[in-house]
C-alpha cells in the first residue's frame, strides 16, 4: 500500500513538473496566442500527458520505410481485406454512394483508404492521441507537432473529447479514416448533420471525411490513379535490390517525380501507351514478376494522406480488387 502511493506521488509530480519545463512554458503561450484556448485550459490537457516510449519504437519501425514492396502488399492486398472490403461496400453502399455523387471520389478508393488505416472500422489504434503527439511535440524540429497538439487541443474542447481516453494510431491519427488533429479539424465532414464531426461512431462523418480530403487536395472524378504498362526487356528481369541500384536521370518509386512519358521511354521502357498527365514511374518486383506501374495526379492526392508511394500504390490495388469483387 505505502509502495503504491509512493509510485502515485511520484507520478502525480512528475505530471506537475511538466508545466515548470522551459519548453513547455514556450509552447503554453504558443497556444494561447494562435488559438482562443485559455491557458488553464491547456495545463489542464499538458499535466495528464505522458511520453510514449512506445509510440517511438513503433515510428522507428514502419513498414513504408522497411518493408519491400512484396512484403508490404502482402500486408495491405489480402484476400480476407479485399473480402471485408467489399462487405463494408454492401453494408455502407447508400453512404458510399451518397458521398461520390457529392464530393467526386469513387467509393472504392474511399472504402480502400479506410480498409488500409482501420480495417474498415474494427482496428481504431491502442495509444492516446494527447501521449504520442505531446511526446513528437517536444523532439527536435518539433513546430509540425506543437501545432497538432494545439489542434489536439482545440478538437478535444470544440466536441468535449478526453485526448487521454479516445483510441489513435502511434502518430496520434484518429478515427475511422485516421486523421491527425489539424485534418480533422479542416476537413471533417458532419456528414449526418448531427452537429459535430464523429468519426469514431458516425459511419456518415468518417467516410465523407475521407472522400473530402481526397477532394479538397486535388482528386480528379473520372481519372485514372494508376496504370500498368509493360516494362521491356531492359528491366523485366530486375528484383528489389536490382531496382534499388538502378541509376536514371529522374527517381523511381518517388511520389515527386513527375516526367513525362518520353523522359520515361527514353531510359529504355518499352511501352506504346501515350499519356497526357505527368507520370510518377512505379517499378516494383511483385508475385515473382518485374512490373512497371505509371502514377497520375490522383496517385499523387493519395500520397498527401500517407507520404508513401508504397501506401499509394496499395490503396489503388485493393481498390481495384475490392471493385472487381463486388461487380462479380
Amino acid at each position: 500500500m505505502i509502495r503504491l502511493l509512493i509510485m502515485f506521488l511520484t507520478i502525480s509530480y512528475a505530471h506537475a513538473d511538466i508545466l515548470e519545463r522551459e519548453d513547455v512554458q514556450n509552447f503554453i503561450e504558443l497556444a494561447v496566442n494562435s488559438s482562443e484556448l485559455t491557458k488553464e485550459e491547456i495545463e489542464n490537457y499538458l499535466i495528464e500527458a505522458v511520453p510514449s516510449e512506445k509510440a517511438q519504437t513503433a515510428r522507428q519501425n514502419q513498414p513504408e520505410v522497411k518493408a519491400t514492396w512484396s512484403r508490404y502488399r502482402n500486408r495491405y492486398v489480402t484476400s480476407s481485406r479485399i473480402n471485408n472490403g467489399v462487405k463494408f461496400v454492401k453494408e455502407n453502399y447508400e453512404i458510399l454512394e451518397s458521398v461520390e455523387k457529392d464530393f467526386g471520389v469513387s467509393k472504392f478508393y474511399v472504402a480502400s483508404i479506410i480498409g488500409c488505416e482501420t480495417n474498415y472500422g474494427s482496428f481504431l489504434g491502442t495509444y492516446n492521441p494527447l501521449d504520442t503527439i505531446f511526446t513528437r511535440a517536444f523532439e527536435p524540429k518539433n513546430n509540425f507537432w506543437q501545432k497538432e497538439l494545439i489542434q489536439l487541443f482545440i478538437l478535444s474542447k470544440k466536441y468535449n473529447l478526453d485526448p487521454k481516453e479516445i483510441k489513435s494510431s502511434w502518430s496520434g491519427a484518429l478515427g475511422l479514416g485516421q486523421f491527425i488533429p489539424s485534418s480533422y479539424n479542416y476537413y471533417g465532414v458532419d456528414y449526418d448533420n448531427d452537429g459535430m464531426v464523429d468519426m469514431y461512431n458516425s459511419r456518415k462523418d468518417g467516410i465523407a471525411s475521407v472522400a473530402n480530403y481526397l477532394k479538397e487536395n486535388g482528386w480528379k472524378t473520372g481519372s485514372d490513379a494508376v496504370s500498368e504498362v509493360s516494362v521491356g526487356e531492359k528491366y523485366e528481369k530486375l528484383q528489389d535490390d536490382e531496382i534499388a541500384e538502378l541509376e536514371l536521370s529522374f527517381d523511381l518509386n518517388n511520389f515527386r517525380t513527375k516526367i513525362t512519358t518520353t523522359e520515361l521511354l527514353n531510359e529504355g521502357f518499352k511501352f506504346k501507351d501515350e499519356f497526357n498527365e505527368k507520370i510518377s514511374p512505379l517499378l516494383v518486383y511483385e508475385q515473382g514478376k518485374t512490373k512497371l506501374y505509371l502514377g497520375f495526379d490522383n496517385f499523387r492526392v493519395i500520397t498527401k494522406y500517407n507520404r508513401s508511394s508504397k501506401y499509394a500504390l496499395a490503396v489503388h490495388q485493393l481498390a481495384l480488387e475490392i471493385s472487381k469483387r463486388f461487380d462479380e
